[in-house]
């Protein structure tokens, strides 16, 4: 156990100085005098600026001391220590685990903290892993299928995250303001970076680092979040946001810490959207049932490629004791077509889940899509894509969580892989190991196969109908 206890520590060490990195490109604009803060950097000094790095750094290493210590030893303070550095278990602010927050950077002595008292808060998480392709693949890819830990034996720095944002809805009896920024650094940047624009070329972050040319293991920087919030107190609420954000589509998200397998369905990487930009409307209609609405630039697009404005929205319902519940979600709207003109891109959504007992939960989704003249092979004919997810986890401990994905999911008519009426299977099961509430490991096991074409590569370089991965990865949130 010590020894399991050491590795831990060292973990939130590597990702602490990690955060740092990034906290320490932005502290100037939130930390010490902010009427300095736009010519406060590193090679611009001044005496306002010294002293923002000099606090930020200055906390950063007592985070650092304190967590070379043995956070959960006896306690050396009374019950009334307030001093996250000196205090632990209970009495601590990271209740005991010694977790480290990034917004914690900008506290001061007198128990102020310059972020939150205005309503902000920054967070993040650092997640990497590594995938080994029973196939042996020439090309060192796993793809098609598996996407996110598309390499082959290589280590993968997936996601650096980083995420400030401010609740609209604080005070739900008032007006409110907000918003949201979402920064990624590593080889998920590629994934949920734009790739739409005027006439189909990327912008935005699309360009940046190469996203629209990258290789699989190519680590990039995009910003899939970037809007601002309002909110007003009618009927139950309704918060809007404005600008760039991700998709309400499918079940699988973007974020890491929200999955719980590390690869990804077909259905969420060839099927759906990733992000939208626009605007979009939530409320609570009733206890049991909330919605969204709004209009968006189409699929993955910053700037609006067609000068046509697409439809998104969500409605879901929660039973009473919430171990029921069921959403529906749609985005329709004109996309580039095979003539070089627009034409309808719709996918619909639905996702069920139940709680089967108090360990275990099952979820149910089905997306299909269609694309009106959407068949390069054959303008004119629409395409299709639509497929079944069925998931089950069971809860073994608090500490641990089993669960299993079986996946049936059909490229119609070619248009996403490349093989007209190929069907495309995986079955991944896998565990999510939490050694505390920010330090969490997730293996698995994924068999894929096809009918229809053989898909994957061999190690010689032919191809197969088949491939089994193993894959693990690391997940700190700070």
């Amino acid at each position: 156990m010590q020894k399991l206890n050491n590795i831990t520590r060292k973990a939130r060490m590597t990702g602490l100085l990690l955060s740092g990195l990034g906290l320490m490109a932005i502290s100037p604009a939130f930390g010490g005098d902010a009427a300095c803060a736009p010519s406060c950097t590193p090679d611009k000094p001044n005496a306002c600026c010294t002293k923002v790095f000099e606090e930020a750094g200055d906390k950063l290493a007592a985070e650092l001391d304190r967590l070379t210590a043995e956070c959960c030893a006896p306690k050396t303070c009374d019950t009334g220590c307030t001093d996250p550095n000196t205090c632990c278990g209970e009495e601590s602010s990271d209740a005991g685990d010694c977790c480290f927050k990034l917004s914690s950077v900008f506290d001061k002595c007198d128990g102020s903290n310059h972020l939150k008292d205005n309503g902000w808060n920054l967070s993040g998480w650092l997640e990497f892993g590594m995938t080994f392709n029973g196939n042996r693949p020439s090309n060192d890819l796993n793809t098609p299928g598996v996407g996110f830990n598309q390499a082959d034996s290589q280590f993968m720095m997936n996601q650096l995250y980083f995420v400030l944002e401010k609740d609209a809805a604080a005070n739900e009896d008032c007006f409110g303001w907000g918003g949201r920024i979402d920064m990624v650094v590593g080889s998920d940047a590629q994934d949920t970076s734009t790739f739409g624009g005027p006439n189909g070329n990327p912008n935005f972050d699309g360009v940046w680092t190469s996203n629209n040319t990258a290789t699989a293991n190519q680590v990039g920087l995009a910003m899939p979040q970037l809007y601002a919030s309002f909110y007003a107190p009618i009927g139950n609420g309704v918060t809007v946001n404005v600008g760039h954000f991700y998709t309400v589509i499918g079940y699988e998200v973007v974020p890491a810490p929200d999955n719980f397998f590390y690869s990804h369905s077909y259905t969420m990487q060839f099927d759906e959207p990733f992000t939208h930009t626009g605007a979009l409307a939530s409320t609570d209609l009733s206890d049991n049932i909330s919605a969204s609405a709004g209009i968006t630039t189409g699929w993955d697009d910053f700037e609006n490629q067609n000068n046509k404005w697409g439809f998104l929205g969500l409605v879901s319902w929660t039973s009473d004791c919430e171990d029921t519940s069921v959403a529906f979600a749609l985005s329709t709207g004109a996309e580039n077509d095979a003539f070089g003109g627009t034409s309808d891109l719709t996918v619909f959504s639905i996702v069920a889940q139940q709680k089967l007992s108090d360990n275990l939960n099952y979820v149910f989704q089905h997306d299909h899509m269609f694309f009106r003249n959407g068949d390069l092979a054959d303008p004119g004919q629409d395409a299709e894509a639509y497929g079944i997810n069925q998931y089950l986890f069971y809860d073994l401990s608090e500490c641990t969580r089993a669960g299993m994905r079986v996946e049936w999911w059909r490229d119609h008519n070619g248009t996403q892989l490349g093989a007209a009426g190929t069907d495309y299977y995986n079955v991944t099961a896998g565990l999510n190991y939490k050694f505390n509430d920010c330090l969490m490991v997730r293996p698995e096991l994924r068999w894929d196969w096809a009918t229809g074409s053989d898909p994957w590569t061999t190690s010689s370089g032919g191809t197969k109908d088949s491939q089994f991965t193993v894959g693990t990865d690391v997940i700190l949130t700070f």
